[in-house]
């Protein structure tokens, strides 16, 4: 099973990733926390999820272990939670769903005939699966072009710590982006179709620590935009390109609780503002996507036995449950 499942996987549930973490440079880096932010459910369901079809927001594609198959599969649901439809039914893992630009088609990772994890793209009902990539080392993490006509992903084929690679949406064309010493994974494609955020182990005061840094595509330079001293995963741009969601985690000393956070950056690297509710709460909130108009970020939480989808908004309030399943329900991304 590859590293991305396990980031978001764990034994007997959730995978709990032991990550020694500093506190300290956290709190260094003038991190904004809004003074609003409450980790339990509000009464008040937000604006978006009252027509039941999410206005214009799309829908979310998720993986989850329910309906008692064992494995993860993909799912797809209204942005209010509602109208979940079973998208895959395979006998290995399915997981990291990406739609694509249109909304017509969701590339995902799957172990159905490699354990490693190969690279799928399906249409957004769940026919006419393709499998992009077939290579020996790990595939994952896909996320599209602005055109839709190119897919970057995560691949150890070349190098078992993970780089950033590209290919067509056929699978043709595979070029390698970045061959650097470390670990670089979690590509995520800038609404402008010119940058590729990744997170990198590269320049890391530890070996289990990474940041968040930015690929420009014309010349392929690399620009560092946090310096934490922690483990961040998973960016997502804002549709407007100004900003970037991504979570990172803290370990209180206690090898049985570790709290993840939610952050958002600036694309420049300047303001850095903590969305959930920060370390030693005992809750995991990470995997964040942006909905299609900015004002909203579905997230993953473990606020007990399993996770759940949650929706907040783009400042950390109404944060509000969206799945109920005593399965785990993991990794959203929504339509953009």
């Amino acid at each position: 099973m590859s590293y991305h499942f396990a980031s978001h996987t764990r034994t007997n549930g959730l995978r709990r990733v032991a990550l020694p973490l500093s506190l300290a440079a956290l709190a260094a880096c003038d991190v904004t926390t809004p003074s609003s932010n409450n980790p339990t459910e509000p009464t008040v369901v937000p604006a978006f999820a009252r027509g039941g079809s999410g206005d214009n927001n799309g829908r979310i594609v998720f993986a989850s272990t329910r309906d008692n198959t064992g494995s993860f599969e993909i799912y797809s649901m209204n942005p209010d939670g509602t109208g979940v439809s079973r998208l895959t039914n395979s006998p290995g893992h399915d997981m990291s769903p990406a739609w694509s630009p249109d909304g017509k088609r969701v590339a995902f990772v799957s172990v159905r005939h490699d354990p490693d994890g190969e690279i799928y793209v399906m249409n957004a009902d769940g026919t006419g699966v393709d499998r992009l990539t077939n290579s020996p080392g790990v595939d994952g993490s896909p996320t599209w072009s602005k055109d839709g006509k190119r897919i970057a992903f995560v691949s150890m084929r070349g190098d078992p710590a993970g780089d950033i690679y590209i290919m067509n949406d056929d699978g043709t064309g595979v070029s390698r982006l970045t061959d650097h010493v470390g670990a670089d994974r979690d590509p995520a494609w800038s609404p402008d179709g010119k940058q590729i955020a990744f997170v990198s182990s590269r320049d890391a005061a530890a070996p289990s620590t990474t940041d968040l840094f930015v690929l420009t595509l014309d010349g392929l330079q690399v620009t560092r935009l946090t310096i934490l001293g922690v483990s961040v995963s998973d960016p997502s741009w804002a549709p407007g390109g100004k900003q970037l969601a991504f979570h990172s985690a803290f370990d209180p000393g206690d090898a049985d609780v570790l709290t993840m956070d939610v952050f958002v950056v600036s694309a420049d690297g300047t303001q850095l503002t903590r969305l959930t509710d920060g370390p030693g709460n005992g809750t995991e909130d990470s995997a964040p996507s942006w909905s299609p108009d900015g004002k909203w970020i579905a997230f993953q939480s473990v606020r007990g036995t399993n996770a759940d989808i949650y929706v907040m908004s783009a400042d950390g309030t109404q944060q509000t449950r969206l799945t109920t399943s005593p399965a785990d329900d993991v990794t959203p991304a929504w339509n953009r």
